[in-house]
């Protein structure tokens, strides 16, 4: 009777080892199968994967579980995860170590110095994007364009901000600007950025870089090379200013 009551008592922690145990297995074996495809070229780089939905139900685990797998698959570089868009074969997936490196770099860089680097980057890149952007590039932008819009807060419209920034370089198509962009991106979603911007952006600022949005989008959409690059520029000044005074 001691020893059925302690076995009610005490955790089973074989069970919970075992399950930890069998989800691990299913991790390695979704990133097994999905390495296999981009390895064999069937999902050559760039080739947008199936929906979480539809591959979850192709491979029978929980969303938590799989999202896990996908985790491991962004870590190693051979996919990429774009808010809003999904998840994409990468280009030219980079050794983690030298991925880990350049976030290091950038991480470890001023607020000062990512804005002067973003004002050096960005007006060119809207530039390139009014002759390269496709349409879809353009549907794309204003659809984070009406999520920001829709944004009940400075955090969620500022993810908003850094999709629709990150796809005006994306549509230039050069894998290298994307690179150095995209951890800049990843750099101004980290909780120190956030609080910044959550100190500085008042909703009339709020509604300001959402008219300079708009805009600049407009001038995409005409095929505006200079008023695209002009626009950027006094829009990234225009942020600088707000973020860190004169």
């Amino acid at each position: 009777m001691n020893e059925l009551r302690y076995s009610i008592l005490m955790p089973d922690r074989s069970a919970a080892s075992n399950r930890r145990s069998r989800a691990t297995s299913v991790i390695a074996s979704v990133v097994e199968e999905i390495e296999g495809n981009i390895g064999s070229g069937a999902w050559p780089p760039g080739f947008r994967l199936p929906t979480e939905r539809e591959l979850e139900e192709r491979f029978g685990i929980a969303r938590n579980t799989f999202r896990k797998a996908l985790k491991q698959l962004e870590d190693s570089g051979k996919i990429v995860r774009q808010v809003g868009r999904g998840s994409f074969v990468a280009d030219q997936p980079a050794p983690a170590n030298e991925a880990r490196s350049l976030v290091e770099q950038v991480m470890g860089s001023s607020p000062a110095e990512i804005m002067e680097v973003r004002l050096m980057l960005e007006p060119h890149a809207a530039q390139l994007a009014a002759h390269r952007a496709s349409a879809a590039d353009l549907r794309h932008m204003e659809h984070c364009l009406e999520r920001a819009l829709a944004a009940p807060d400075v955090h969620t419209f500022e993810q908003w901000d850094g999709a629709l920034h990150q796809a005006i370089v994306e549509s230039v198509r050069n894998d290298l600007l994307l690179a150095i962009y995209r951890v800049i991106n990843d750099v101004r979603q980290q909780p120190e950025w956030i609080r910044l911007k959550e100190r500085t952006v008042t909703p009339e600022r709020q509604t300001r870089y959402q008219a300079e949005h708009t805009a600049l989008v407009n001038a995409l959409k005409e095929r505006d090379a200079e008023t695209a690059r002009r626009l950027m520029q006094e829009h990234l000044l225009v942020v600088r200013q707000n973020l860190l005074g004169s």
